[in-house]
């Protein structure tokens, strides 16, 4: 009887543990990745890269990607329009020749540089009449006496007087004070010779008011001392030219010629 009740015994504990057993089995089995992939019959994988139309990039190799065009920002990176150039003012004077006269911003030039032709000017120009009228009545309020002893002179008569110099002097003396014929301002009717032709004129007290008040009236001392180098004559304290009151002034206070201001030459041509 303790033998059979031994028996039953074992043979419940067995079958308890069995069934132990087989629970755990199913619950383990239920936790299992593979349980929904067998539950509902579908991959649910990752999809491949042909799947999603993009390769893929290992150790940074981008073969097999499409290209991506350079598109630019705006439509002015591609078809940008050069900058206009700013416009430069033109360097130094107008030069320009008016039958067969030479003018530097609108000034007649005559020099060695420069002529008129042979039948140019006809005598002293009404405005440079004028001028001098108003400064030989201003001089006389101060008890000094103005008058012109050599103004206009044609292309023959300076040939004549030129030609005489030379005789005399030689050339290259005589070109040192006298104007070759065509290249004298005493042609134009713009220049005049005042009072005296010799050199007492600098100290004179003439020659000194006209050296002070000469711009006044639109006339410079056309051949100033110190200049000889550049106007090509010899200092004449009687020799003024007549340019305007606006340019004698300017001319006057920067102690310019008018070589010097319009940037010109004056030197006869190699013969």
């Amino acid at each position: 009887m303790k033998v059979r009740g031994f028996a039953l015994i074992f043979l419940c504990t067995a079958l308890l543990c069995g069934c132990g057993v087989q629970q755990e089995d199913t619950y383990v089995q239920l936790e299992s990745p593979g349980y929904e992939e067998e539950m509902s019959g579908e991959d649910i994988t990752p999809d491949s890269e042909a799947d999603t139309g993009t390769a893929a990039v290992v150790d940074g190799d981008t073969e097999g990607m499409p290209e991506q065009e350079n598109i630019p920002e705006t439509e002015a990176e591609t078809e940008a329009e050069p900058e206009a150039e700013p416009e430069t003012e033109p360097v130094g004077p107008v030069i320009e020749t008016v039958d067969g006269c030479t003018y530097a911003d609108g000034v007649l030039i005559v020099n060695k540089s420069y002529t008129v032709p042979e039948n140019y000017g006809s005598g002293i120009t009404t405005e440079t009449q004028t001028a001098f009228d108003s400064m030989q009545a201003a001089a006389a309020q101060e008890g000094i006496t103005l008058f012109i002893c050599s103004g206009f002179r044609s292309y023959s008569y300076q040939n004549t007087l030129y030609t005489n110099y030379v005789a005399r002097d030689g050339q290259t003396a005589a070109d040192t004070y006298s104007a070759r014929p065509g290249h004298s301002e005493h042609q134009t009717g713009l220049a005049l010779d005042i009072n005296s032709t010799d050199g007492s004129m600098a100290t004179s007290p003439e020659g000194l008011w006209l050296a002070e008040h000469c711009a006044e009236y639109g006339f410079v001392i056309r051949y100033p001392a110190g200049k000889e180098h550049i106007t090509g004559y010899m200092y004449e304290p009687w020799h003024i030219r007549y340019l305007g009151i606006d340019l004698a002034a300017e001319l006057t206070e920067k102690g310019l010629t008018l070589e010097e201001y319009f940037g010109l030459t004056s030197v006869y041509p190699e013969e």
